[in-house]
């Protein structure tokens, strides 16, 4: 078996980890806070870890396919440079929110800048293959 996209694979998943560390994480208060499931209310120390790591969810169906279409329109290196800022930008937006909600914009920032860009990427990919292969 050969990967196609070795270096994007292993992108998606740190991305993946660091989704899956987020929930650990929100496990793990939960247990220090005495919220139990599927309660979302509790204190703001937990709400906050919560929200982190709801966040991610929701960002990580942009991110994922994004990073996937970009590797097939324009390489795995490049795909794996900019998508590499997602996981990161991530750590540091869950770890910043956990502090104080108002602290989380920089990761926030640098993940969705990079998933942007990704699907910015994949669109233009896209229509520059089908503008080659249109009929003259």
């Amino acid at each position: 078996m050969q990967i196609q996209f070795p270096l994007t694979t292993l992108v998606a998943v740190a991305a993946l980890a660091v989704y899956v560390w987020l929930a650990m994480w929100v496990g793990k208060v939960r247990g220090k806070y005495g919220v139990v499931a599927p309660s979302e209310d509790g204190p703001p120390e937990f709400r906050r870890i919560f929200r982190a790591h709801m966040n991610t969810l929701e960002q990580i169906v942009l991110f994922l396919p994004a990073l996937a279409m970009f590797a097939m329109a324009w390489g795995d290196q490049i795909a794996a440079v900019i998508g590499a800022f997602w996981p990161v930008g991530r750590v540091m937006y869950g770890l910043a929110y956990a502090k104080a909600a108002e602290k989380r914009g920089p990761g926030f920032g640098l993940s969705f800048l990079s998933a942007s860009i990704l699907l910015l990427g994949a669109l233009a990919g896209a229509i520059m293959t089908l503008v080659e292969k249109a009929p003259s």
